[in-house]
């Protein structure tokens, strides 16, 4: 009875977390118990989307670590130069001299070309308003180039139509790799805690998930 018992624990044990085998490479963490993943397939997701894909050189295994799982996906802006395609993608793979890279899994460019940044868990949401949902170890970040002003919650107006009709189809190509609820595609302005410490992205979210 104790053998059949405790096989019947295994086998419930690896059906629970069998899911996590579509979405990168995994390994376990130091206490055996928790799935960790690398999310090696970003790039190939994005391509099978029909989308224009750069892959930074060391993004496989680039990344503060693994992530725990992917529950989210947190729209970002990098406020960054007003001109070039993507002229912070150096900064989105370094980081600052305050914040070490990377800061973001994916870039996306001016001309709606994405930019693979990280396969592992990237320095992005910061102090997020439900950890389990919204961290770093949790959610996909995306920076994509925008100066960020004027700051807006309507429209999308400041974005070139090429690069924000990219956005939602590489999202859409995300959600659907990572079964990840519309719900939980949020702009960083809608995560970070407190409420109103970000301006991110600069258009409408709601305008974004009736879109998907």
């Amino acid at each position: 009875m104790l053998a059949t018992n405790v096989f019947s624990i295994l086998v419930c044990f690896f059906l629970a977390h069998a899911t996590y085998a579509f979405h990168g490479n995994i390994s376990m963490a130091d206490d055996g118990i928790q799935p960790r993943v690398m999310l090696t397939n970003l790039a190939t997701i994005l391509r099978n989307a029909g989308l224009d894909v750069t892959e930074v050189s060391g993004w496989a295994t680039r990344g503060h670590g693994q992530m725990t799982a992917v529950k989210s996906i947190i729209c970002h802006h990098t406020a960054g130069p007003a001109t070039g395609d993507m002229p912070s993608l150096n900064v989105i793979r370094d980081g600052t001299s305050s914040l070490a890279g990377p800061l973001a899994q994916l870039g996306l460019g001016r001309s709606g070309k994405w930019f693979v940044v990280a396969a592992g868990l990237s320095y992005h949401a910061g102090v997020v308003t439900n950890s389990a949902l919204y961290s770093n170890a949790n959610a996909i970040g995306i920076e994509a180039e925008g100066t960020g002003l004027p700051a807006t919650n309507s429209g999308h107006t400041y974005w070139p139509e090429v690069q924000y009709q990219s956005y939602l189809k590489g999202v859409r190509a995300l959600m659907k790799a990572f079964n990840v609820p519309k719900a939980n595609v949020l702009g960083h302005k809608e995560v970070a805690s407190p409420l109103g410490r970000k301006i991110d992205p600069n258009f409408s979210m709601d305008e974004f998930r009736n879109a998907l």
